[in-house]
């Protein structure tokens, strides 16, 4: 594909079962919306190509509204379920960062 060429619709629904490792302070954008970032953190065995694996990886959040509010009241090591998407961190970094839409708490296992 070449560069600014325009892509049509696509999935891009991610969906991570996580523990909270490190957020900072709740803020307010300029209009006024709660916005929260910080990272979460994720361990399973997956199976790939026939085979167990296992997976530990961190991801950069960013999460608006009444969600941002929800998760900045969690102790850290909290775990939770959280649906979203993935995009670039901005216009310069291609480094993903998931945009949280959702936040499930995930009690007792």
């Amino acid at each position: 594909m070449e560069t600014g060429q325009t892509v049509g619709p696509a999935i891009n629904s991610f969906t991570l079962h996580a523990t909270l490792i490190e957020r900072e302070a709740l803020r307010q954008t300029p209009a006024g919306v709660p916005i929260l970032r910080g990272c979460l953190e994720h361990l399973s065995q997956q199976v790939e190509n026939g085979m167990p694996r296992e997976v530990r990886l961190e991801t950069d959040f960013v999460v608006l509204g009444s969600p941002a509010g929800l998760l900045a009241a969690a102790p850290l090591g909290t775990a939770l379920i959280a649906q979203g998407f993935m995009a670039a961190r901005s216009a310069k970094s291609r480094q993903a960062i998931m945009h949280i839409n959702s936040i499930e708490f995930v009690t007792g296992s």
